[in-house]
């Protein structure tokens, strides 16, 4: 489609090119109005001996700039950009900028043009320095200059300038909140990581005022709690966690176990692990549940159990596990082959994903929060049931 939008675009920006040669002809001398023409009809001829590369340098050069032109440059260099061609991009902006004939309105649409293809470009230092002057002097493109802005920080991970930025937007769009508690999540993260505990939790009740259902918060929270050696309170924050945000219980089952440990509560993980896989048949419950039934009856029963559920909810990683269970105790089941299915199966799983992004299918085997392919926060999930595929040519590993 980007292709068809390319030579359509072409046709009319080097006929209307043409026309207005025609126009600036009776201004110019006669030698000079030919050599115009001829520019066209050189680019035109490029166009249709399918070479859209020279088409586009033949009319960036020939073409007239002014206001009247400058949509149809700008509509070239966002085709462009889109198609991949990021230096092209910028040098149709550039020249448009270049020029002081144009207004203050279509001055301002070409510097967000060029914003974005230093972003595309990763040309971070150059995008915010252009985005910070049209904040500054602009109202008109203010909202999105601070949008564009807002993408630069998080790609540098500068939080605090993303806060920033975003309270600004905030007065106009409340959406970007959610976004904003993952900031502060990010902050809290990283205090954590320095083992200063104050900050994170300022961090993270920051993060639940923007946005009270953020269970990234609460999760980190709980982390902050254990270090704190606040048994309990992790307990209840999980529990948040799972209640906010079920696909993420499976993130929860170590930490809840540990907390446990500490209380002497083997009890309470068992109850946690029944509620939740009510909510998530998730392999991790399975197989925690299925040890304690082992522990407390006996393997026969820990078996069935086992294939109870992976019969109600089939899944790769649940067979692996019946496998695994099958070998310890599977004699009359000709172990050797029960181990060789099981290593294969293994093998298999680890090249699977586990998680993948609900907005753009980005996959990969870690929980990041925010997704390095299409930048959307939240929106990389744990991969459930028969979810679990191939991975692909986005497929990232750890």
């Amino acid at each position: 489609m980007d292709s068809i939008a390319l030579y359509v675009l072409l046709v009319l920006a080097l006929g209307i090119g043409f026309l207005l040669g025609r126009r600036e002809r009776r201004k110019r001398p006669r030698r000079e109005a030919g050599l115009v023409s001829k520019d066209y009809f050189r680019g035109l001829n490029h166009l249709l001996n399918e070479r859209p590369d020279l088409a586009i340098d033949t009319f960036v050069e020939a073409m007239v700039v002014d206001d009247d032109t400058v949509d149809t440059h700008l509509a070239l260099g966002s085709l462009v950009r889109r198609r991949g061609e990021v230096d092209k991009a910028i040098r149709i902006h550039q020249n448009l900028l270049a020029r002081p004939v144009l207004s203050n309105t279509n001055r301002a649409q070409a510097e967000l043009e060029l914003a974005q293809d230093y972003l595309v470009a990763g040309l971070l230092g150059r995008a915010e320095n252009l985005l910070q002057e049209l904040v500054s002097r602009n109202a008109e493109h203010k909202q999105l200059a601070l949008q564009l802005l807002l993408e630069v920080y998080e790609r540098e991970s500068e939080w605090h300038q993303a806060l920033r930025v975003g309270k600004q937007l905030a007065k106009q769009d409340r959406g970007v909140r959610a976004r904003m508690a993952h900031f502060n999540c990010e902050l809290a993260e990283r205090a954590l990581a320095e083992g200063n505990m104050r900050d994170a939790r300022n961090c993270l009740s920051s993060a639940l005022r923007l946005d009270g259902k953020c269970a990234r918060a609460n999760l980190i929270g709980a982390r902050v709690e254990y270090e704190a050696k606040r048994y309990r309170e992790v307990i209840r924050l999980l529990g948040r966690v799972r209640d906010q945000d079920p696909v993420l219980v499976v993130e929860t089952l170590d930490l809840y176990r540990h907390a446990c440990d500490e209380l002497g509560d083997s009890e309470g993980l068992l109850t946690f692990a029944r509620e939740s896989l009510e909510l998530l048949p998730a392999v991790e419950l399975v197989e925690t549940l299925g040890h304690h039934i082992e522990h407390v009856d006996d393997p026969a029963a820990a078996q069935a159990f086992v294939v109870a559920q992976l019969l109600r909810h089939p899944s790769l990683g649940g067979f692996v596990m019946l496998l695994k269970l099958l070998d310890e105790e599977g004699e009359p089941l000709q172990a050797e082959y029960v181990r060789m299915v099981r290593k294969m199966s293994e093998a298999l799983l680890e090249k699977q994903p586990t998680y993948r992004c609900n907005n753009c299918g980005f996959a990969g085997r870690t929980l990041m929060w925010q997704c390095p392919s299409c930048h959307e926060w939240a929106s990389i999930r744990p991969l459930i049931r028969d979810e679990v595929e191939p991975a692909g040519i986005n497929a990232h590993s750890s």
